[in-house]
This record gives C-alpha cells, structure tokens and sequence, in this order.
C-alpha cells in the first residue's frame, strides 16, 4: 500500500506582531508649528524686542507657501500699474482699514491691493525683482481691513500685530513677503535692502528687531 503524505501544517510567523508593531509606529508624524495664517504677523508698533522666536514660525510657514500664486513665474509682469490706478485720488478720507477696496490699486498678485500711489512704485519694485530673481515677488499680505486686523492682534503674541487702526496695512502702504525675503540672510532680502528704495519702498528700522520682522516692507513716505 501506497503510502500518503501528510500534508505539513504551516504555522504563524512568530514576528508578525513585532513587524506590525513597527510599521504603526513608523507611521506617527509630527506636524510641525505654524506661525499663523498666510495673511498675519505684521506690526507696526514698537514693542519690547521679544518676538523672535514667533518669527521664526512664521519664517517656516512661509517657506511652506513660497509657491502660491502670487510667487509668479511666468514670463514678466507688467512694468506700471493700470491706467486707472491714480496716485493723486486720496484715500486720506477714510479711517485705517475702512478703505473700500474699489479706492485702491489691485498688485499684480491676486487678491492683493495697495493704496495708488504705494501700488505705483510697487510694479516698478516687482519688476526689477523679476529682472533680477526670474519671477514676481511674493506677498502674504497687502491691504488690511480692520476686523482682520482686530482678529491678528487678538491672536498673535505680543509685539506681533499692531493695534487695530494702527497698522500700515490698514492705510495700504505695507507689504508682508514671503519667497526667501522673510529671512534676513537670503539673497533676496539682501538685494531688497539695497535697491527697494530706489523705487520709493523700505524695511523699516523696528523691523530689524522691535517685533523681528523680516518679511515687512512699507511704501516710504518719510517713516524711520
């Protein structure tokens, strides 16, 4: 008689559980610390020099949006603002961050506008900063209504937002940069540094510290 073969029992691998185990905990991530929204973080008052450390968060939260829609790169943006854009039409009239968006200039950054006569020596700042980066700036932050600039200083720490009806936002002359600028060491900030005044803008002296500003820059109407 023919013997039969007995089939072998295959049994559970005794590292199974081990691998699982390092597999979930390979998979834990840390999310790293945002500085605030892609609007915030901008100041205009002189606060105790204690901000430093926020700015870097919001240094890295930038970087993260380096590559947004308004850091174009296409091939060139327009030299001069359009026509209707009219340095001598006031805005003088209404109250910080209650200018109606239809009194400003639209920047060639979607979404981002400047009161004209800032708008008009921004496009020619833009311009010179795509001839020399290969594409438009980056900007976070133009004009800022008042309850947006209520609800940044009720959420940023100290020293990291001005008062409501305070800020340079909120009378369209401030810029807040994003695309290497908001760092005091790139190329990029440095190249601002040296030549944004050539077309009527600055980095303003408080910025350097009293709050840590990097990414701040205003249309220079005779300000320190």
């Amino acid at each position: 008689m023919i013997g039969r073969h007995r089939k072998k029992k295959i049994e559970p691998a005794p590292v199974l559980s081990v691998v699982l185990a390092g597999v979930f905990a390979g998979a834990v991530a840390v999310a790293p610390l945002d500085g605030g929204s892609a609007d915030g973080g901008s100041a205009d008052s002189k606060e105790p020099p204690s901000t430093r450390a926020v700015a870097e968060r919001v240094d890295r939260s930038a970087t993260k949006r380096d590559d947004t829609p308004s850091a174009k790169r296409d091939e060139g943006p327009p030299r001069k603002a359009p026509d209707d854009c009219d340095p001598s039409k006031s805005t003088a009239r209404y109250a910080n961050g209650r200018i109606p968006v239809d009194q400003l200039c639209k920047l060639p950054q979607d979404g981002e506008y400047l009161r004209a006569d800032a708008a008009v020596a921004f496009y020619k700042l833009n311009a010179a900063y795509h001839d020399r980066f290969g594409k438009e700036m980056c900007v976070r932050s133009s004009y800022r209504g008042y309850n947006k600039q209520k609800q940044l200083y009720q959420r940023m720490p100290a020293g990291m937002a001005a008062r409501p009806g305070n800020s340079k936002h909120g009378i369209g002359i401030a810029v807040d940069l994003c695309d290497g600028v908001q760092r005091e060491s790139s190329p990029q900030f440095k190249w601002l540094e040296d030549n944004s005044k050539k077309y009527g803008w600055m980095h303003p002296r408080w910025a350097y510290s009293s709050p840590y500003e990097p990414w701040h820059w205003e249309f220079d109407v005779g300000q320190a």
